[in-house]
C-alpha cells in the first residue's frame, strides 16, 4: 500500500510539473507564417485580416474578407 501511495505521488507530481513547463510559448507564434504559401499570399496581398468589429465594436471573425468576396 504504501508503494501504491508513492507512485501515486510521483505520478501526481509529474504530471503537474510538465503542465507547468511543458508550455511556455506558443506552437505557431502568430508574427511568423506558417508555410511559404501563407508568406507568398502576405507579400502579393498584404496581411490577412482575421477579425472586425461588428456593429456593438465587440471583435469578430472576418469570414467575408477570409472566404473572398462575392462579385
Amino acid at each position: 500500500m504504501k508503494y501504491a501511495n508513492r507512485r501515486t505521488f510521483s505520478l501526481v507530481l509529474l504530471i503537474v510539473i510538465v503542465g507547468v513547463c511543458g508550455c511556455r510559448r506558443s506552437l505557431f507564434p502568430k508574427n511568423q507564417q506558417r508555410t511559404q504559401f501563407e508568406a507568398y499570399n502576405t507579400m502579393r496581398f498584404g496581411p490577412q485580416i482575421t477579425e472586425q468589429p461588428d456593429l456593438f465594436g465587440l471583435p469578430e471573425p472576418a469570414l467575408r474578407e477570409r472566404l473572398g468576396k462575392k462579385e
